[in-house]
């Protein structure tokens, strides 16, 4: 913890001296003779003291920059009470400071992930690297704000993307899982190496994407079609529907390869991060489960079309010579726009209603309660339940098997097809051979022609499933997806908790 307790120590005086308007520096440091640990530390204005040039002005280019400024703060373990301790503070400088200008210091100067994955897409999209660089300043107010110059952009460029070393490209994604983890702990991620160290596999799933798995893991579609990355690894998603029956995710991994050790644990890993299995999971290539059982719940996932439509918005992000730590940070992006899309929707549902088609009391039942996208698939039913008829009713006591009809002009030719549906007079419950509520959770129009027959103006409330409700608080909806900032930019926050944690070291010590 002492090492720990240093860096905090740190952290704060260098975020204090960027608010304020100048960098320090380590001065020196003195570690125990026994144990190697710190016992001092000496953190200094980094012009502090005096130092002349031996170039000649005319041919210098460095500037001297050390003027003689005492500003410092020297920090001591206290081994009585194991603890660090603020011994010295001097905040007096001997030269005025500037904020604005701080942030263009050569130590304050920093990419965020997001700068970093901008200037990525744009370089392989041909854009120069000043206009990369106007683009950001704008994102951020103005040049002044953005803490890095156009020469930074270049060398990002230079020196950063120019490399295929997969090595150290795992190693800055696993920096990244680090900072996600450490912004929210319950953002999980589990990479698997070999054993000479070499990147497998990772799975990683977001603090939000955890909680809706709560509402949206009874169907699940798994895919690997997509392996768009600079080292070729395959790309699967964890695909849900949300309760407006849209796309969402629950979870990313990157495989080493499409054997099935590979694939055992990225389930096996995912599963643990869940903690329980989804009630259906559905593998594009057949390698789990078969894509079909009829009467089974897949909340309208017929096909592998929730993993395909992700892949085209992911494509919209990616391309062949994505690095890894850009392809999970674009995984960022894409929770953040689902996350906006789905308040969207939410506020859109809080605003008001869809009309009825009809004017079905059972129609206005599934108004009040489903979101406005499943009550426009509902209402699709009651559309299409004009076009039906009953032909034949068998009666045997307290059930009824109605036999409803449907006349199809086609090509000048009239067919007729026919749907079997079932009634119990007593509970108004009915099931239909076409299993589409069994199927999608919306009751189809073979049944409420039944109903209608039946003069039933209340459906049970089996029918009306809280998954597509508009009613429930869900606690996902509550929780920000996650956004790579760095510590820097974080500490804007932890500024005054740190103001109070060093007032409180230095009244102890007066």
């Amino acid at each position: 913890m002492r090492f720990e307790d240093l860096k905090l120590a740190q952290n704060f005086y260098a975020t204090y001296a960027k608010k304020v308007g100048f960098v320090c520096k380590i001065w020196n440091t003195n570690l125990d003779r026994m144990t190697k640990e710190p016992i001092n530390q000496s953190i200094h204005y980094n012009q502090e003291g005096f130092r002349g040039s031996r170039v000649k002005e005319p041919t210098r280019k460095n500037t001297v920059v050390d003027v003689g400024c005492r500003a410092r703060i020297y920090a001591k373990f206290d081994r009585e009470k194991k603890d660090w301790a603020l011994l010295k503070v001097d905040l007096r400088h001997s030269h005025p400071c500037s904020t604005k200008k701080a942030v263009h210091y050569h130590e304050n100067r920093e990419s965020t992930m997001h700068a970093k994955c901008m200037i990525e897409v744009n370089d392989e999209a041909g854009i120069r690297p000043n206009k990369t660089f106007l683009a950001l300043a704008n994102e951020v107010g103005g040049p002044s704000n953005l803490g890095l110059f156009e020469k930074d952009v270049k060398n990002y460029i230079s020196a950063r993307l120019r490399s295929n070393n997969i090595n150290a490209d795992v190693k800055e994604m696993l920096d990244y899982f680090m900072r996600m983890k450490e912004m929210n702990p319950n953002f999980f991620y589990v990479v698997n190496v070999d054993d000479d160290y070499k990147f497998r596999s990772a799975v990683w799933v977001d603090a939000r994407c955890r909680d809706s798995y709560e509402y949206y893991g009874d169907v699940v579609s798994f895919d690997t079609t997509y392996s768009t990355n600079q080292h070729g690894l395959p790309f699967a998603t964890f695909v849900g529907v949300n309760h407006h029956g849209k796309s969402t995710l629950l979870g990313c991994a990157l495989l080493g390869s499409e054997e099935i050790p590979s694939f055992e644990w990225v389930f096996t890993q995912w599963l643990k991060c869940m903690g329980t299995a989804p009630h259906d999971m559905f593998h594009h290539r057949h390698m789990w489960v078969p894509i079909f059982f009829k009467g089974q719940f897949w909340a309208s996932m017929k096909s592998a079309q929730r993993s395909e439509s992700m892949h085209s918005f992911f494509g919209g992000y990616l391309h062949s010579k994505t690095s890894l730590v850009q392809f999970v940070h674009e995984f960022d992006n894409v929770l953040g726009n689902k996350e906006q899309k789905e308040l969207e929707d939410d506020a859109a549902d809080s605003r008001g209603f869809i009309p009825c088609a009809t004017s079905s009391t059972i129609e206005r039942q599934f108004q009040q309660e489903y979101t406005n996208d499943i009550f426009r698939d509902v209402q699709t039913e009651f559309v299409k339940k004009a076009d039906y008829n009953i032909r034949a009713v068998n009666e045997q006591g307290d059930l009824a098997w109605v036999k409803v009809e449907q006349k199809i002009l086609a090509y000048e030719k009239t067919r007729y097809v026919t749907y079997n549906v079932r009634l119990n007079h007593l509970t108004h419950e009915v099931q239909c051979e076409c299993n589409l509520f069994e199927s999608a959770g919306v009751l189809c129009c073979h049944c409420l022609v039944v109903l209608s027959f039946y003069k039933v103006n209340k459906v049970p409330s089996c029918y009306i499933l809280r998954r597509w409700s508009k009613k429930i608080k869900r606690k996902h909806t509550y929780i920000n997806s996650s956004h790579d900032v760095r510590r820097s930019d974080e500490s804007q926050n932890l500024y005054p908790e740190g103001c109070v944690h060093t007032s409180t070291m230095l009244l102890r010590n007066l």
